[in-house]
């Protein structure tokens, strides 16, 4: 059964941390997690999963991981330091 097209609802406080990173606070985290801000960035702005496979080049399946890294980690879940860790 697919999954419907959600999307990651972020608080104002949420919002504005996520900003910062994607204007630069990444850089000590590398390209990865600037990829991985965005993509959570732009289900914000409502993109669909499909549309983030298809923009990011990544499949439907890693969208869906870091969707559930974000939800449980936050920011950190994204930085790199849990990515490869089993959820």
């Amino acid at each position: 059964m697919a999954r419907p097209n959600s999307f990651i609802k972020l608080t104002s406080e949420q919002a504005k941390e996520l900003s910062t990173f994607l204007a630069g606070g990444y850089s000590q985290y590398g390209l990865r997690a600037r990829v991985r801000a965005q993509v959570i960035w732009f289900s914000h702005k409502g993109q669909t999963v499909e549309g983030l496979s298809r923009r990011f080049r990544r499949s439907k399946r890693i969208i869906w991981k870091w969707f559930k890294l974000y939800q449980t980690k936050g920011l950190d879940g994204i930085k790199g330091k849990y990515v490869y860790t089993k959820l």
